[in-house]
């Protein structure tokens, strides 16, 4: 009776693997498997982050159009209709009475009442201006919106490498929560095949009971350790799904060739190409020559400004002749003004200061950021050399792990070994697997890294993504 629930709970056991394992290959097989410049492709058509970063590209073009207000003309046109009312009234006047003796007008205050009357009011007015000089403010204006654009081109060049280098790192942690998931598999088959030999050997009288029991908990735990890895590799996929701009819960499939054997130039090429192409290091720098001209716009405001201005004018009460007889009914005002600030409460003094300080902080983190830059670069490329040897010794190590599981299986087959021996041999292999898998794709985590903070992320993905467009 004993042996046979026991037979039924392996049963059941094996069932509920395979279970496991079938559920987890048809969510798989549900969804195309994609490429990574599929991915790469659809979170740059879908990905919130870079709609919002080309938007305020696009905004800072209409920045540029606006900054020539400075040089054209102001032209302004005003039609009027209504009209005045006023009120009876009365006031007191001098008034002429008499003449005395010597001829002069004698004077006597009456008082006059009027009557209430009403009249139309129509005007039409044309107001030109054109300022002629203003300390260059207008085309030091016109520059520094014209770097401004510039810099939000190299910003969203940095937000499309910096979503680029977010796909491949979401896209490359499936794969490797993928990998795992496989190799906690393995490891449940590994203790399925531990518990079946207990078995038969405790049915032979060759073992105790107690070591079935204990392949069991094994076998328990391994399945629970693939129930949690199986969740890890759900979000992993809610996160991919996320940066393309997809329903989280999109069934998706990527495939899983990577090549990490790819050889790096030296670090000070490396370097170089940097401060040549990272599109942020351009960006910093577009944003001091804006402060530099900032300072220059803010000192514009100690010279004088000369404009010359035309106001037409064009009034009566009916309105038809507002709008007939031009010889007549209007006013016409024009000349050349000249303002010149003598004191406003040190406010351009402050602007000026303002402006200056501004200009050596963007200088500041301009340089703050080459050196982060350099030390990024140097920090991911010895970590990739390291990584390269920690492949070839996991690699090793795997190897030697296959082996000693294979020599405690038939030791403990044999009875000259313990399956507390089989056991240990199963972690240990089943920890290289896990060692191996975690350092390949960390390798090809930095080497998307490096392309990244060398300004290549784009550039190298650019054709393949084309080409599957087309």
């Amino acid at each position: 009776m004993r042996h046979a629930m026991l037979r039924a709970g392996i049963f059941f056991f094996v069932l509920l693997g395979l279970g496991i394992t079938n559920s987890a290959k048809a969510q798989d097989s549900s969804a195309t498997p994609l490429n990574l410049e599929q991915c790469i492709r659809l979170a740059l058509k879908n990905n919130y982050t870079i709609h919002n970063s080309y938007y305020l590209k696009k905004s800072s073009d209409y920045d540029v159009l606006k900054s020539y207000k400075g040089i054209l003309p102001s032209v302004n046109v005003s039609v009027g209709q209504g009209k005045v009312e006023n009120g009876p009234s009365e006031y007191l006047s001098n008034e002429p009475v008499d003449i005395d003796n010597e001829g002069n007008v004698i004077y006597k205050q009456r008082t006059r009442k009027l009557p209430s009357t009403h009249r139309s009011s129509s005007s039409a007015s044309l107001s030109i201006s054109q300022t002629l000089f203003d300390g260059g403010i207008w085309w030091n204006q016109i520059r520094k919106s014209k770097a401004d654009n510039k810099a939000s081109e190299y910003q969203y060049e940095s937000d499309r490498n910096s979503i680029i280098l977010q796909v491949q790192q979401a896209y490359f942690d499936l794969i490797k929560q993928q990998k795992l998931l496989e190799v906690y598999e393995l490891a449940i088959q590994r203790s399925q095949a531990q518990l079946d030999r207990a078995q038969s050997m405790y049915n032979l009288g060759a073992t105790a009971r107690i070591d079935v029991y204990r392949a069991k908990v094994n076998l328990g735990n391994d399945r629970i350790n693939f129930l949690n890895q199986k969740n890890v590799v759900s979000e992993a996929k809610k996160k991919l799904n996320i940066l393309l701009g997809r329903d989280p819960l999109t069934p998706v499939s990527v495939k899983t060739e990577v090549n990490i054997n790819r050889s790096l130039p030296s670090l000070d090429e490396m370097i170089q190409t940097a401060m040549q192409h990272q599109p942020q290091l351009k960006k910093d720098l577009m944003d001091v020559r804006a402060r530099s001209l900032s300072v220059r716009m803010a000192k514009g405001l100690n010279f004088p400004r000369i404009s010359v201005y035309l106001n037409y004018d064009r009034f009566h009460e009916n309105t038809i002749k507002v709008f007939s007889d031009y010889d007549q009914n209007y006013q016409l005002r024009y000349g050349l003004n000249v303002s010149f600030n003598l004191f406003n409460g040190f406010s351009d003094y402050a602007d000026i200061q303002k402006a200056e300080l501004g200009r050596k902080m963007a200088m500041e983190a301009l340089e703050n950021y080459k050196r982060t830059l350099k030390s990024q670069i140097h920090k991911a490329y010895m970590s990739y050399k390291s990584t390269l040897e920690m492949i070839k010794i996991n690699r090793e190590n795997l190897d030697a792990a296959k082996e000693e599981l294979r020599l405690a299986e038939e030791r403990y087959q044999i009875g000259a070994g313990t399956a507390l021996d089989v056991r240990d041999a199963q972690v240990k292999l089943t920890r290289a697997e896990e060692t191996l898998v975690s350092t390949e794709y960390q390798a090809q985590l930095l080497l998307a890294e490096l392309d990244n903070q060398m300004g290549l992320t784009y550039a190298k993905i650019k054709d393949k993504i084309e080409n599957q467009t087309k």
